[in-house]
C-alpha cells in the first residue's frame, strides 16, 4: 500500500466573540487519510506575534466526520484538546481514519468576550491509497 504525507486545512477568519462558524473539507477520493497531529496558528486582527506573545484563542472545537457521522467527541472542547502549534503539535492517541471521498466537518465557537479570532487549523497525517 503506497503512502504519502499530507495535509488537510481549515481557515476561520474573523471569529467574533460569542461566535461559531462551522467549515467542511473534502477528502479526496484517491484515498483515505489518517489523521495523526493537529497544529493551530491564531492571530488578532493579523498582529505580529512573537513565541512569548503567542495567541491562545478562547475557542473550542468540535469535529464531525460525516462520511460515518462519527463526532470525535461528546462535547466541544478546548482548541488546545485537539491542536498545538507547529513546533509542538497534539499527537493524537490514535490515529484517525477519514475515508476516501468523505467530509470533515469543524465547528468553532469563540468564547472569548472581547477579541475576535483568526485561526487556522491543520490535520496532518498521511493518505493511504489501495
Amino acid at each position: 500500500m503506497q503512502r504519502a504525507f499530507y495535509s488537510y486545512v481549515f481557515n476561520f477568519a474573523s471569529l467574533a466573540p460569542s461566535a461559531s462558524s462551522t467549515q467542511t473539507v473534502n477528502v479526496q477520493s484517491d484515498a483515505d487519510f489518517d489523521w495523526i497531529k493537529g497544529e493551530y496558528q491564531a492571530d488578532i486582527a493579523g498582529a505580529a506575534q512573537t513565541d512569548s506573545s503567542r495567541v491562545i484563542p478562547l475557542v473550542t472545537c468540535l469535529i464531525l466526520d460525516t462520511s460515518s457521522g462519527y463526532q470525535l467527541s461528546n462535547s466541544a472542547v478546548p482548541i488546545e484538546s485537539l491542536f498545538g502549534t507547529g513546533r509542538t503539535p497534539f499527537i493524537l492517541p490514535a490515529p484517525y481514519r477519514f475515508k476516501r471521498a468523505g467530509t470533515i466537518s469543524v465547528n468553532l465557537a469563540n468564547y472569548d468576550a472581547a477579541a475576535t479570532y483568526n485561526v487556522r487549523l491543520v490535520l496532518t497525517g498521511v493518505k493511504s491509497y489501495g
